[in-house]
């Protein structure tokens, strides 16, 4: 029996070492052995069943610390199922049973270790490979990006090449030009003092236009103020009321001939000039003065004198007029756009080197332009007040100095903007319903 005994170490120690095959052929004749020495653990010794049973815990052990349980879980169960059964044989004495039960948990065991230590490696191997050949194509996505890059390089380079040839020929093209302007250097400063020469001789004659124009201007204003006064005469009754009014009509026709006059005058300065800007400027004054005379008349609404409103009613429109010019004054804008219907209409005359914009405005459209008006200076000149049907009008000549002389020989320019309110009772209130504006930019102070 002890001869059998030493024959199955012998056997299970080739067994370990051989492949699967000759493990199970090892032992199956180890179970022939035991078999045949009888199914009593008498006859087999204790300790070596127990030093067969801790190997198969050993090799347990292992294959639980190689992750066998997860990666190769049949063989890791058998293991365990055969050392359970090993264990069940070696408690009822089959010592036999017992040994060859251990032994093939050691070896399923092993093989699970093995089959585990196997997979474990294959999926590392597999992440390196996967990694690998995600840098490669990393890198070759790089080498076509270095290589898109080096083609627009070397696109560019040639561009730059161009240009830099193209810059080579604007270059010498300038040199030569520069050769020919400092060849021309010389006859331009002659000409640059001859032109000297010209234009203080054309000064000399603009200054005595400037004084011609300054005395035309003063016998204008001289008749404008006969003007004024022959208007307030019109509103006197009876027969002095007619005799003013042909009065005035005698005085137009005057400052319609001494507008003539004055254009004549300026167009014999403007024949003596010989520089086109100046012509241009005489031509300009000469302009605006029969545009100022003409719209004197054009711009002016026909006026009867003949009312029917009270001699409370026109008290109560001319204060309600005095209130709204004094809001104006006072840059009071609130109350001022206060004295206006939501549907008042603006006939807008503009009159700007000789000629005449005329347009018509609405609410919006006149408080935005009352805004603008506001933002400046204006100077008060004159204000008078008729009455025409059932309206009280008032008339307010402002100006405002765009242009100061520069010195006694020039004029100073001025924009003059004249205000014709219509105002009519509205309720208890006085409302404006209908304006007249008449700009004139850039002229004398007349």
């Amino acid at each position: 029996m002890k001869r059998f005994i030493a024959l199955s170490r012998e056997v299970f120690v080739k067994v370990n070492s051989a492949p699967s095959r000759m493990r199970l052929t090892g032992l199956l004749l180890v179970s022939l052995c035991f078999a045949g020495c009888g199914g009593q653990l008498g006859k087999i010794e204790a300790p070596e069943v127990d030093t067969v049973l801790t190997r198969a815990e050993s090799a347990i052990e292992a294959a639980r610390a190689a992750d066998a349980p997860s990666l190769v879980p049949e063989a890791f169960e058998a293991a365990v199922s055969n050392l359970e059964e090993a264990r069940t044989a070696f408690a009822e004495k089959n010592g036999s049973d017992a040994l060859r039960l251990a032994h093939q948990a050691i070896v399923d065991a092993r093989v699970a270790q093995r089959n585990a230590v196997n997979i474990t490696k294959n999926s590392e191997l597999n992440a390196i490979i996967l990694e690998k050949e995600a840098g490669a194509k990393t890198l070759r996505q790089n080498l076509n990006t270095k290589t898109e890059q080096l083609a627009m390089v070397q696109d560019e380079l040639q561009q730059l090449t161009r240009e830099k040839k193209d810059l080579k020929q604007t270059i010498s093209n300038l040199e030569k030009k520069r050769r020919e302007l400092s060849n021309t250097r010389e006859k331009y400063g002659k000409q640059v003092a001859e032109l000297s020469e010209t234009l203080k001789e054309i000064q000399s004659r603009s200054n005595r236009a400037e004084t011609a124009l300054r005395n035309y201007g003063k016998e204008m204003a001289e008749l404008r103020r006969k003007l004024e006064v022959a208007d307030v005469m019109v509103k006197e009754e009876g027969h002095q009321k007619r005799a003013a009014i042909a009065q005035a009509e005698s005085i137009r026709k005057q400052m319609r001939e001494q507008a003539q006059i004055y254009t004549e005058k300026l167009a014999q300065a403007n024949q003596r000039s010989g520089v086109e800007k100046h012509a241009d400027y005489l031509k300009q004054k000469a302009q605006e003065a029969r545009a100022y005379v003409q719209s004197q008349q054009a711009n002016e609404p026909v006026k009867t004198g003949r009312t029917s409103l009270s001699t409370e009613q026109i008290a109560a429109g001319k204060t309600a007029l005095s209130n709204w010019n004094n809001a104006w004054h006072s840059k009071n804008l609130t109350g001022h756009l206060g004295y206006y219907t939501p549907h008042v209409v603006t006939d807008k005359v503009v009159i700007r080197e000789s000629k005449e914009n005329r347009s018509k405005i609405d609410r919006s459209q006149l408080e935005a332009a009352l805004r603008q008006m506001n933002a400046h200076p204006w100077r008060k000149v004159k204000t008078d007040t008729q009455v025409e049907g059932e309206s009280v009008i008032g008339v307010h000549r402002l100006s405002r100095l765009v242009r100061p002389a520069e010195d006694e020989n020039a004029t100073a320019l001025y924009n003059i903007w004249i205000r014709e309110v219509w105002m009519h009772q509205v309720g208890n209130a006085w409302k404006i319903h209908h304006e007249i504006w008449q700009i004139y930019e850039n002229v004398p102070n007349l």
